[in-house]
């Protein structure tokens, strides 16, 4: 029988007592709902390697993160610095996150390498971890904008972070026109944020910074409703995102 709901879940970062209050919230049941994970499932908080595991556990479909990549490219410069002991790590985590990284199994690794960039949810909604760039179908997207994007300036070009109160920048979600509606995560925020930039298009970014001390959130469709669990505690402060 196909999922009558989709559960859609927003950056995890190692929450996972939070991730389990959600998953009783949503009062989630693996043959009725399809379970979607925005990405972001590693760093910041207590327990990311908890996360991934539980993830594959529930045998989820996910997103690659920022955060998962940098991981990815972190374990394929360790496995050539091994084999030449000239090459250097351009990669840099700090020792927490190299800490977690050493967590990692191969198969962990191996699951994160095959996880997709964009999600098509049904033939309304699609998903992504970061954005999408205006007038360009999914197949003509930049690989690396969607898993980072967060901010266009008056031309439509993709801009970093600090660039986010300038004139005439603003939040890629403003620009999209559709055809599909997105629903999104990397750029966290306190409330969830919908934007409908064209008739019969939204864009719903769930990222409520759980692991900051916000909420972790996911989106029920086809229907929309929200459903979110408070943060147990901060663990972290908001940073440059790498």
């Amino acid at each position: 029988m196909a999922p009558s709901r989709t559960l859609v879940v927003g950056d995890v970062h190692g929450c996972l007592a939070e991730l389990e209050d959600l998953l009783v919230a949503a009062r989630y049941e693996p043959a009725r709902d399809r379970l979607v994970f925005l990405g972001d499932l590693m760093d910041r908080g207590p327990d990311p390697v908890g996360v991934v595991r539980r993830v594959r556990a529930l045998g989820a479909d996910c997103l690659l993160g920022n955060h998962e990549e940098k991981h990815l490219r972190y374990a394929a410069h360790e496995a050539r610095r091994r084999e030449d002991p000239h090459h250097r790590n351009p990669v840099r985590l700090d020792p927490r996150r190299t800490e977690e990284h050493l967590r990692l199994s191969p198969d962990d690794l191996a699951w994160m390498a095959a996880l997709p960039r964009a999600l098509r949810l049904d033939g309304r909604w699609l998903a992504v971890h970061g954005g999408l760039l205006p007038g360009r179908p999914l197949s003509r997207q930049p690989p690396d904008w969607l898993i980072r994007l967060r901010f266009l300036d008056a031309t439509g070009r993709p801009v970093s972070r600090e660039h986010g109160g300038e004139a005439g920048v603003v939040r890629w979600a403003q620009r999209w026109t559709g055809p599909s509606s997105v629903v999104y995560g990397h750029h966290a925020r306190e409330e969830v944020v919908v934007d409908e930039p064209a008739p019969g298009v939204r864009c719903v970014g769930i990222d409520t910074g759980c692991v900051y001390g916000g909420k972790l959130t996911a989106l029920a469709l086809p229907g929309g409703e929200r459903v979110q669990v408070p943060s147990r505690q901060r663990k972290a402060t908001p940073e440059q995102d790498d």
